[in-house]
Order: structure tokens, then sequence, then C-alpha cells
């Protein structure tokens, strides 16, 4: 198993099959809207490949030029796995809230609007991610990373496999209620309030893998307080595609 998932194709497609079959099953039983599958489907296998196979490794080329390490102190290496890894999360998901609230304004916009074009939501609509979305998304993670330099091997890939399921989930076109969960982590129903096109939900629930960070600086919307079933999704602007996947 260590042999297989060592090489990324491997662990991209594996990854890739599950999300296939969880999500796709998922949204089968429990799907919330209407899909024209003859219409999107191809272009977000096509959008997928492009991001597994051109923007992560242009990204990380990128990232070799503007991305820095925490200082963290050596010592920190000596902690308990569990509790580096804890702090890990909690350190890249801040680092990501911010970063994610940083792209929605001004020009850092056009980095940024290729993920919200999709007029649809389901699990595959979210894997748009242009190349300098991708570069700046991934410098709170860079930074974090010293806290996990001593792990076993699987640590790496198996953070990779949660970011791509986490990724898919939030774009899931499901309307589950979860209660606690939607309280504490980035769901659905809050997630989708994010995509939506209207005006007043476009500072709102910028949040990752936590929604914790709405609720502390005031981004948080409640799916409680919005009609679901009249969100609608997209950007208010024409762009060409090769400018919105490099992120000009």
């Amino acid at each position: 198993m260590s042999t297989l998932l060592s090489y990324p194709l491997v662990l991209k497609g594996t990854v890739f099959l599950s999300m296939v079959s969880i999500f796709g099953l998922l949204e089968w039983r429990w799907g919330a809207r209407k899909i024209e599958w003859r219409k999107v489907l191809w272009r977000d296998l096509v959008a997928q490949a492009f991001y597994a196979f051109v923007v992560v490794k242009a990204a990380f080329f990128l990232n070799l030029w503007i991305s820095v390490k925490g200082p963290w102190p050596e010592a920190i290496g000596t902690w308990p796995l569990a509790v580096r890894l804890v702090l890990y999360l909690l350190v890249a998901d801040f680092g990501a809230y911010w970063m994610h609230r940083l792209v929605h304004v001004g020009v850092l916009w056009h980095v940024h609007r290729w993920h919200h074009s999709p007029k649809h939501m389901y699990w595959l609509a979210g894997s748009r991610g242009s190349i300098l979305q991708q570069a700046l998304f991934n410098l709170p993670y860079i930074f974090a990373s010293p806290l996990l330099n001593v792990s076993p091997w699987w640590m790496f890939s198996g953070l990779f496999a949660l970011y791509g399921l986490t990724n898919a989930w939030m774009h899931m076109n499901v309307r589950w209620k979860l209660g606690w969960v939607d309280w504490l982590l980035v769901t659905p129903r809050t997630h989708e309030i994010h995509h939506s096109d209207n005006p007043a939900h476009y500072n709102s629930n910028f949040g990752v893998l936590l929604s914790i960070w709405d609720r502390m600086f005031g981004t948080y919307r409640s799916p409680k307080d919005v009609d679901s079933a009249a969100l609608k999704f997209g950007i208010p602007e024409t762009v060409p595609v090769g400018r919105m996947a490099i992120g000009f």
C-alpha cells in the first residue's frame, strides 16, 4: 500500500474514484436539485483533469518562489502526533479562511472567479481552481507544514485525500440538516450560500474546513435564514475560460 500511494497518479486516481463512488451514490439518493448532466458533466471532468494535471503542478512551482514555512520551534517535533495534527489543521484552516476572504476582494477576485463560475452545484462542480488561486491557497498549508515534519509516511497522502474529500463534500447537491455538524464544520447547506449569485450573500461563509472562523469574524450566514430552493449560482461576468483557469 505504501508503494502504491507514493505514486501521485495512483493516489489521485484512488481519491477520485472514491469520490465518484461515495458522493455519486449519496447525491443519487438524496440530491436536492436537478442537474442537466449532459450539459455539465463533461465540462466538470475536463476541469477536474486540468486541475489534477496542470493546476497542481504549476502551483507547486510557483510556491517554490512565494511560500514561507512557519518558524516553528524544533521541539514541537517531540509532541504527540495527534496534538501536532490538530494544531496543523487549526493553523492551516485559520489561514485558509483569511486567504479565501482575500481572494474575494478587488483584483484578487480574478484568481478565484473560475471556482464560482458554474451555474450548478454538486460534488464535482467544486473542482475548478485557477493556477494562481491554488498557489495562494497553498500558502497557509505550507506555513503550517513544519508541524508535521516528523510524521508517518502516510500523513501527507492522508491529508491530500482529506482535503479532496472535504472539497467534494462541501459542494454536494444535498440539503441535509446536520445539527451540531452544521455548527462546527463547513457543510453543503452552508457552502452553497457562499456560491450564491445573490449580492446579499457575497461576503458569507468563507470557511474551508471549520465554520467557527465565520462565526468568530462575523461572516457566518445560517442556512436557517436562507431559502435554499431559491438559490442560483454563477458569476455576473463573462470571461474567457483560459483567463479564468490561469487566474487573470
